[in-house]
């Protein structure tokens, strides 16, 4: 093979190549092709080329399954922990779902292609980069749906129905998933928009500035107004002297807290992929840099659960609950709990995958005699 048919065949495997003179030697021209190729193939299914497959192979597998394991305690402790059964939290489970995606099957797709010594095909980088911008899309409608709830709960009038019942709330899960789906599949099939694979655009202008308008920059920006507005509303209650708030209160405003800090992590791990996005449309990056600081804002899906588990005593109490459950029982007690009161407290949460072997919540107020869900609060 010359360097006539070389050159053609090496810029199909990179996505930059230096524009070089063509001379009347070949040898010039090939040395510079092959210069270029090498300095610039980091691939965005198997990270950099001068790491090991091994290494790779490790920290991907690593970020898998730690980042699946968290995402589903997130998703149970909703389901085990009293204070957490509330519709409006459903959004805070959206988000750990989309999450489960990354860590599930986008990063797993990587592992196997590392494991078979695979050579790397489009199709494979595209089917990742489709549950990428699923998640994302859904990452960001539900966490501003998660701040408006939390807004209604915490700064409206309690003694009316919630707009944010189990009805509603399906609704809307449904539509964000979607939305997110539609906008996904769009750019799969039919390259509406921006390539990340490939790093070209082929869509529509217009199209492309509609949909980051408004199912990204709109939901991000309304997710830090009400949250703002909830910081500025719950100070001036607080200051009300005739203002006492019950336990729940308390609690709801501390969820309230997480997730802020929830949001302000999807910030950080994807603001210097989007500061690296918006460059590249005035000017030429590097592969390594754009596809690093992509899998920077993936590895998100990884450590999100753990700022729950940190930041707030009703999910941390949930994930040692879980992790007892799942680890420590080493033996199954066949025998039931008596009932001595006339009101079981409704925040003994059985768990009933293996029969006689009950959960409880130590932090709700129930296991000191009160029978009622809430004081004071309307059960969202």
């Amino acid at each position: 093979m010359n360097a006539t048919t070389l050159v053609p065949f090496l810029s199909t495997q990179i996505n930059h190549i230096t524009t070089v003179t063509t001379t009347t030697d070949g040898s010039k021209l090939l040395a510079t092709t092959l210069i270029a190729a090498k300095l610039d193939t980091f691939s965005p299914v198997t990270l950099s080329p001068d790491w090991s497959r091994l290494a790779k192979l490790l920290l991907i597998s690593f970020l898998s399954v730690i980042g699946s394991v968290g995402n589903v305690f997130m998703i149970s402790s909703v389901m085990v922990e009293d204070h957490l059964k509330k519709a409006g939290n459903t959004f805070i489970v959206n988000v750990a779902l989309a999450d489960l995606l990354i860590t599930s099957i986008l990063m797993p797709c990587s592992t196997i292609v590392l494991l078979a010594g695979m050579t790397e095909e489009l199709s494979v980088c595209k089917v990742q980069w489709f549950f990428a911008a699923c998640a994302f899309v859904i990452t960001v409608l539900s966490l501003a749906s998660t701040a408006i709830e939390n807004y209604l709960r915490l700064c409206t009038p309690q003694d009316v129905s919630s707009w944010f019942d189990k009805r509603t709330t399906t609704t809307i899960l449904l539509l964000i998933w979607s939305l997110g789906i539609i906008v996904s599949g769009v750019q799969y099939k039919l390259n509406l928009s921006f390539d990340f694979c490939t790093r070209q655009s082929n869509g529509d202008f217009t199209y492309q500035a509609t949909v980051i308008g408004l199912l990204v920059m709109l939901p991000l920006c309304l997710t830090f107004y009400t949250h703002m507005r909830i910081i500025k509303d719950v100070k001036r209650f607080m200051s009300t002297p005739n203002f006492r708030p019950s336990l729940n209160y308390t609690w709801d405003l501390s969820l309230a807290r997480t997730n802020f800090y929830s949001f302000l992590i999807f910030i950080a791990f994807w603001l210097p992929f989007g500061v690296v996005l918006s460059y590249h449309t005035t000017a030429d990056v590097a592969n390594k840099v754009f596809y690093s600081t992509a899998w920077i804002g993936l590895s998100k899906s990884t450590f999100h659960n753990v700022i729950y588990c940190i930041t707030n005593r009703h999910f941390r109490n949930a994930y040692v609950n879980l992790f007892h459950y799942c680890c420590c029982k080493t033996t199954v007690s066949v025998s039931r709990r008596q009932r001595n009161d006339v009101c079981r407290p409704s925040s003994d949460v059985r768990v009933h995958i293996i029969p006689g072997y009950n959960m409880y919540s130590y932090t709700s107020p129930q296991r000191s005699g009160n029978c009622h869900s809430y004081w004071n609060k309307r059960d969202m």
